[in-house]
């Protein structure tokens, strides 16, 4: 009896298999066919290209897709935002908005430019109705670039806004729920660096208040332009620039010891431009100097970054080491206070830190060592780097006495290094990781105040946080 019914259960398997395999092989194994409407909109985009044009997808930003999907007009659809290039055109570059109809994509509408290329693509609400404005980027030529913001209404397209840029953003900086785009020009005359805002006004974004960059910059940073908090929750518009050894606060400065890669005769300055008393301002800016004094910092490798992750954008302000051990004046070790700004340019100290930026981690530094510390690293072999906290006032004739070692173990003996005698494990949770970080605490007859506990919580990995928004 149980043989037959092992039997009948093998023959109701084989016409299962059966049914299930009963595709040909070509079949099984065939590429995935692409759903109709996608073909649909393939089709109308070839019309283009066979039409002799080509794609230009943007150069710039998260968005650089040669065709991008948003709902433009709020209706829950997305509509298709194909890029391309013309060379027969007078206006070149083309940016072609196929919007589904039925079961079909039909060419809604056309924005098109001259210029070289679609430097960056942008999509957001700037004069709140339902749906996205397209803001672009074009490259004019080499060194010209024109910031223009589109609105695509019953398939008509108008052009809100036309101005030379260097860099902008899109945010909400007045608080009153649309956001308006602010517009960052450099490297024009010495009075022409400034920023810019536009906001929506009777079916147009007119330029609305304009605030000078500081003096004596030479350029924007890389991503120097972004937006934040400020104490109080206030947005704020960041804009950190290279800034020239000529200005004001190097008088009487001997620069000779800021000639690296990470610290040099160009430092940087960041201005902070907010919504104040009815316009936007720099709020950071001294007017007798003309700069934003207190952001200035030759110490260029840490950038503006949400520190301790309250919301609010944080600026670092550099300082040296001490460094009993070094026979030259260039500056080996960096301590960085962390500063906090308010509506009225105004900062305030959140903590202190060593930001060891080459093994990305930091460590906050308790207030009763400032002054009484050096730092110096030992490098060792086969995966052992480490970094060595030492008492030593500056000015005093005793030798540093150490206190506290940090390490970063890498390779396959990492987890046996971590569990040495003396040494303890900084994180919990790094089991899986390529890199384990521990520390030791050394005999010292100075106090410095902190237990493991301590030690743990005032260790941190450097994460990446900016992201790019426009």
């Amino acid at each position: 009896m149980i043989k037959r019914i092992r039997l009948i259960l093998a023959a109701g398997l084989l016409l299962v298999l059966t049914g299930c395999f009963s595709q040909s092989v070509d079949e099984l194994y065939a590429p995935p066919k692409a759903p109709d409407d996608y073909l649909k909109l393939d089709e109308k985009i070839n019309e283009m290209l066979n039409a002799g044009g080509e794609y230009a997808a943007p150069l710039t930003g998260e968005l650089t897709q040669k065709v991008q999907l948003q709902d433009l007009d709020g209706d829950g659809v997305q509509e298709a935002i194909a890029f391309f290039r013309v060379s027969s055109d007078e206006r070149q570059l083309k940016i072609c908005i196929y919007r589904q109809s039925d079961q079909d994509y039909e060419l809604a509408a056309m924005i098109e430019s001259a210029g070289t290329a679609i430097n960056v693509v942008g999509y957001q609400d700037v004069d709140g109705v339902p749906g996205k404005e397209i803001i672009v980027g074009w490259q004019q030529s080499d060194k010209l670039y024109s910031l223009a913001a589109y609105s695509i209404h019953n398939d008509q397209v108008l052009e809100m806004m036309r101005t030379e840029y260097t860099d902008f953003q899109v945010c909400d900086l007045d608080m009153d729920g649309i956001n308006e785009i602010v517009v960052i020009h450099t490297g024009t005359a010495e009075n022409g660096n400034r920023a810019e805002l536009y906001d929506y006004r009777n079916g147009m974004l007119e330029l609305d208040s304009a605030a000078p960059l500081s003096r004596n910059i030479t350029g924007l940073s890389e991503n120097g332009v972004r937006t934040g908090q400020l104490q109080g929750g206030a947005p704020a518009v960041f804009v950190d620039c290279l800034y020239s050894a000529n200005g004001s606060y190097s008088t009487g400065t001997d620069l000779s010891a800021f000639n690296n890669t990470t610290y040099s005769d160009d430092g940087h300055i960041t201005d902070i431009f907010a919504w104040k008393n009815g316009k936007m301002q720099n709020i950071t800016l001294n007017t007798t100097t003309g700069e934003s004094d207190s952001t200035i910092r030759w110490y260029t490798t840490v950038s503006a970054k949400d520190i301790n992750q309250d919301g609010i954008l944080e600026l670092p302000d550099p300082y040296a080491l001490n460094d009993p051990d070094s026979l030259s004046i260039a500056v080996n070790f960096w301590a960085i206070r962390w500063l906090q700004y308010d509506i009225n340019g105004n900062s305030d100290l959140v903590f202190t830190t060593y930001y060891n930026d080459r093994d990305r981690w930091y460590f906050i530094l308790p207030e009763s060592w400032e002054g009484k510390i050096t730092v110096s690293r030992n490098d060792v072999a086969g995966g052992e780097r480490a970094v060595i906290f030492s008492y030593w006032e500056e000015g005093g004739e005793a030798e540093p006495v150490p206190f506290l070692v940090i390490y970063a173990l890498s390779g396959d003996n990492r987890f046996m290094r971590a569990n040495m005698a003396g040494r303890f494990r900084l994180l919990p949770d790094d089991t899986d990781s390529d890199t384990i970080y521990a520390a030791r605490l050394l005999q010292c007859d100075w106090d410095c105040g902190l237990d493991e506990e301590g030690v743990r919580q005032n260790f941190a990995l450097i994460t990446n946080e900016w992201s790019y928004e426009k």
